[in-house]
């Protein structure tokens, strides 16, 4: 009796093992990001580049700023400043009750972008993945590093990382 129940433990840990191994494997052919919104374009940013989805909190506009640079938010004792996204890279934004704010915490950068939506953590086939970027605006292109095709759309995979390397994006002031 005790030795039935034995083999059936050892059964139950192999067959877990191999689930595990089964969700490893799929995991490591899949590529994750939060995808937005913007211009009635589908974005995706690679998920560690995201530090934080938020409404759009109040803020406070501040003067002698590129009109992309809508203000000052105060987030948990922090001063966030908001960038209008679609301003910044010269597309237009819909008016959206949907419209978002993605945070980046980078370094020394903390900053919140304004997207027009935030649909989600989304996952991809890294098989689907393609180097070629079309259809984006000129504005919104330097940002874009290939994109992925699911069920006839196209998801730009828009870098955060370029864009808070970009020097105009760092300097705000007129």
């Amino acid at each position: 009796m005790a030795a039935k129940g034995f083999i059936q433990l050892l059964r139950l840990s192999e067959k877990g093992r191999r689930r595990i191994q089964q969700d490893q494997e799929s995991q490591s052919d899949r590529w994750s990001g939060v995808a937005f919104m913007l211009a009635g374009q589908r974005f995706v940013a690679p998920l560690g580049e995201v530090a934080e989805v938020l409404r759009v909190p109040d803020y406070s506009p501040v003067h002698g700023v590129q009109r992309w640079l809508l203000g000052l938010a105060n987030v948990r004792g922090r001063l966030l400043p908001l960038t209008d996204l679609a301003s910044f890279t010269g597309v237009t934004a819909r008016d959206s009750l949907q419209s978002k704010v993605m945070v980046i915490d980078h370094g020394d950068l903390f900053s919140g972008l304004i997207v027009d939506e935030v649909l989600g953590i989304q996952h991809f086939s890294k098989a689907s993945y393609e180097t070629e970027v079309t259809d984006v605006a000129a504005g919104v292109s330097p940002y874009v590093q290939g994109g992925f095709f699911r069920t006839g759309q196209h998801w730009h995979v828009f870098m955060l990382s370029r864009l808070a390397a970009d020097p105009r994006f760092l300097s705000a002031s007129l």
